[in-house]
């Protein structure tokens, strides 16, 4: 009800107070009339040009100003800074006791939002007082700008005669937006090859022998195939022995990001952290030379690839992701894996959970032919409890190798690597 009536009363304001002003001029005009001497039409004539300038606010042409959002950076990374600047150009000297300028921001930039130099701004609002001026400007500052899109719709401007009897309000269409990426750390070193020799198959399509290098030779064990015998090496040894052929594989991964919504509750941050976290590695597989795509649950797949390029589409899809899905990470894990979406590929799996079902998760998936996974456990907590040691030592069982995310440092947590493991 009481935001019914504001409504109403803004809608109205002008209406009721351009009436007020010319029943306070008849009055006035009235007392004048009627009492005479010099007191009443002093009182007449002071009110007269407030009154005029009242009716002139009225018919002012507010909607005819010249607003532009000047922006000075639209793509930036989390963390940095961005300062965005209202220009007002009016074509008239018309004069204007105040005005009020009000960037219209997406919530989740206006706790972001820095000011300097005037005592009258909040957040993006400001409160000036221009009189004759034809040029308003001013400016606020992002700092720091968080991960994400943010698209700028309306630039709201408010103006009034000194009274407050007539209100002035309009909505300026500005369409502008910001690209916040993800930010990211350099990666000093992460031995993924080490990782997936402890017990994990190879993936075939990403991992082969070089058939054409033979490095050394073993005994003969049934099943080997007759080509692969060495007959000089069993000629001088009077035993069959097998050729070992030397091993290639490519460190190509898919980044498979947690964002259910129960995953997280209210922290907010730790989602955060898992988004830095891809996007570091995003950035070292690139920078190493190997190919890399993204897996997400909603949204746009990226297929593998490599270069710059490749790296900056990730990031694109980084910047708008949202831990809104409403299904249990383990069963949509499940569900992508079962109907074969990540089949022969290596998945870098970024979650908070670590439970009695994550665990059985991770096993079945790992049991998969073609499938390879890297848990990386975003912990809650700075150091790992008992509980979650028990698990991070059964999924490594499984031979599904475990890396826990503690602190915001990822290097230190990739250097340490299986050491948590016997904490």
């Amino acid at each position: 009800m009481i935001a019914f009536l504001k409504k109403k009363w803004e809608r109205y304001n002008t209406a009721l107070g351009f009436s007020g002003i010319i029943f306070l001029l008849f009055v006035t005009f009235s007392f004048a009339m009627f009492q005479g001497g010099f007191v009443s039409w002093f009182l007449f004539y002071s009110v007269l040009p407030l009154v005029l300038y009242s009716i002139a606010m009225a018919f002012y042409p507010l909607q005819r100003l010249n607003i532009e959002r000047i922006i000075s950076k639209e793509k930036l990374m989390a963390g940095e800074e961005v300062q965005i600047t209202i220009r007002v150009t009016r074509r008239s000297s018309f004069p204007l006791f105040y005005v009020v300028l009000e960037d219209v921001l997406p919530e989740a930039l206006l706790r972001e939002t820095r000011y300097e130099g005037n005592t009258h701004q909040i957040q993006s609002r400001i409160l000036m007082f221009p009189l004759f001026r034809k040029t308003l400007e001013y400016s606020y500052t992002i700092s720091p700008a968080p991960r994400g899109l943010f698209k700028f719709d309306q630039i709201m401007v408010k103006t009034g005669d000194i009274f407050g009897f007539v209100l002035k309000t309009t909505r300026v269409s500005a369409k502008d937006q910001i690209f916040v990426y993800p930010q990211y750390q350099k990666i000093e070193r992460w031995e993924s090859g080490k990782m997936l020799q402890t017990g994990m198959k190879k993936v075939g399509k990403r991992s082969f022998s070089d058939y054409t290098s033979t490095v050394s030779v073993r005994d003969y064990v049934a099943g080997d195939r007759m080509n692969w015998l060495h007959w000089k090496a069993s000629a001088r040894s009077n035993k069959l022995l097998t050729k070992v052929f030397e091993q290639q594989r490519n460190d190509d991964f898919v980044i498979v990001l947690d964002h259910c919504e129960k995953s997280y509750g209210v922290n907010d941050w730790l989602f955060e952290r898992g988004v830095s976290l891809a996007a570091s590695l995003v950035h070292f597989s690139i920078s190493k030379g190997g190919s890399i795509g993204y897996h997400p649950f909603k949204g746009k797949e990226i297929p593998m690839n490599m270069g710059i390029e490749q790296e900056w589409r990730i990031f694109h899809e980084l910047a708008k992701v949202k831990a809104e899905i409403k299904e249990s990470f383990e069963e949509r894990l499940k569900q992508e894996y079962m109907i074969g979406h990540m089949e022969g590929k290596t998945a870098l799996i970024i979650s908070p959970n670590l439970t009695e079902y994550t665990m059985k998760t991770l096993e079945l998936i790992a049991s998969r032919q073609q499938t390879n996974v890297i848990f990386f456990y975003l912990a809650l907590d700075g150091k790992l409890h008992g509980q979650e040691l028990t698990y991070i030592n059964r999924i490594r069982q499984c031979g599904v190798p475990v890396t826990p995310i503690i602190g915001s440092d990822f290097n230190e947590s990739l250097k340490a690597g299986g050491m948590y493991a016997t904490i």
